[in-house]
């Protein structure tokens, strides 16, 4: 479909691209990452391109040397281009789970919304990892996906540290918490949930495969399809539930498809940006951008596509291209992909600008990307821990959302 979108079509871009002075600003970086030969010493590295070519990251097997059966997916991204790695899997003589015959990729989502689980915070430029240790907290009864946030003391550049958090309801007593393991202390706590006003409970609601997070400004925001935006400062003491309600129900949008390939939530030029692709006739493309306030949403593009399949049909919501990712840099700028196709395409001028095929090392294309930022900086950075990061009070006076936008943009462009 997406071929019968462009008025012109870009050569694909296949050289890999390695050193600093090369590389492209950002990645847009497969979700999976297979593992490597184990080799004492070896680190995670990433094969590099310039988008729309895919990238992906390697993991040695030494890192999981535990699992009886390993899985290892990015789970989630810093604006600064860190990464949270899960490994899923048994642990050797454990029962805790049975996954059977199932795919290594069904683990790695049921590992996502788990503490005990082991993990990985990655610099995918230098490759150095640090492992997060497992939290002895107690059980829960629903939680949203882990994400990865850091914080500065400067205006902008290098994080000074970084937090692993996600929301939870606390199975002993019902409340409503943040578990994070924050690097400055190197432990893991629970501060209560602040919910000062009535929103759609996320404790309510089962554990589906439709929360996507993403870190954006001061804050980690959790993408539900369904319901809306919920976020959190999971570096505050007094963390904040806050939630805000998904544009108005779009017309031509079957509810019955998964609603997490036509839709999606992302960063571009220091905004946070809602993508919605309608699967039924006729096919419209919807982006808005959130405000300063973080409390309403602007439409910015409003595209009808003609998509037909080679045969000169109307495709079926299952014969859809999906949402990739938006352009950090570009607001513009989405990706698709159509089976083992990805694809930009410019929504200010209504066609595609280049495509690429997926890497045959890739077998199964069917799991997402993640965009992964790549400033110049990372290549020396070293990922803060206990001991060894600022010692400057964390929790400093708190900053507004349109504060944090002059932070992004800043980090973005430098």
């Amino acid at each position: 479909m997406l071929r019968r979108l462009a008025v012109a079509v870009a050569a694909p871009l296949r050289r890999s691209l390695c050193t600093a002075s090369s590389r492209p600003p950002w990645a847009l970086t497969y979700r999976m990452a297979p593992l490597g030969a184990p080799s004492p010493g070896a680190r995670p590295s990433l094969d590099l391109h310039e988008p729309p070519c895919v990238s992906q990251l390697s993991v040695p097997a030494h890192l999981a040397d535990v699992m009886d059966l390993a899985a290892v997916s990015i789970q989630a991204a810093s604006c600064d281009g860190l990464l949270l790695l899960d490994f899923a899997g048994t642990p050797r003589g454990g029962h805790d789970h049975d996954f059977g015959d199932s795919l290594p990729e069904v683990a790695a989502f049921v590992a996502a919304y788990e503490p005990g689980v082991r993990r990985f915070v990655c610099n995918p430029v230098s490759g150095q990892v640090f492992r997060v240790p497992v939290p002895s907290m107690d059980a829960e009864k629903t939680t949203l996906p882990f994400g990865l946030l850091t914080q500065s003391d400067a205006s902008h550049g290098p994080p000074d540290r970084f937090v692993v958090a996600q929301l939870c309801l606390r199975e002993r007593d019902g409340e409503r918490v943040v578990r994070r393991f924050l690097s400055e202390t190197g432990e893991w706590d629970e501060p209560p949930l602040f919910v000062p006003v009535a929103a759609p409970g996320w404790c309510a609601l089962p554990m589906l495969p439709r929360h996507k997070v993403v870190a954006f400004g001061d804050r980690l925001w959790w993408l539900d399809h369904y319901f809306g935006v919920f976020s959190v400062d999971p570096f505050s003491d007094r963390p904040e539930h806050g939630f805000v309600v998904l544009p108005r129900p779009l017309p031509n949008f079957d509810m019955d498809v998964h609603p997490e390939l036509y839709s999606l939530l992302g960063v571009s030029e220091g905004k946070l940006r809602y993508v919605q692709l309608t699967t039924k006739e006729p096919f419209m493309l919807y982006s808005f951008s959130l405000d300063d306030e973080g409390s309403c949403w602007k439409l910015t593009h409003e595209l009808r596509l003609n998509l037909v399949l080679p045969d000169k049909s109307t495709p079926r919501s299952d014969q859809m291209p999906w949402i990739s990712a938006i352009d950090p840099f570009n607001a513009n700028i989405l990706y698709f992909q159509d089976g083992r196709i990805t694809g930009a395409f410019d929504m200010a001028e209504g066609g595609r600008i280049g495509r690429s095929y997926f890497p045959d090392s890739i077998k199964s294309p069917c799991y997402g990307f993640v965009p992964v930022m790549l400033p110049a900086w990372l290549q020396s950075y070293n990922i803060p821990c206990a001991g060894t990061n600022s010692t400057k009070t964390t929790n400093c006076t708190r900053k507004t959302l349109a504060d944090t936008l002059v932070r992004v943009d800043k980090d973005q462009r430098n």
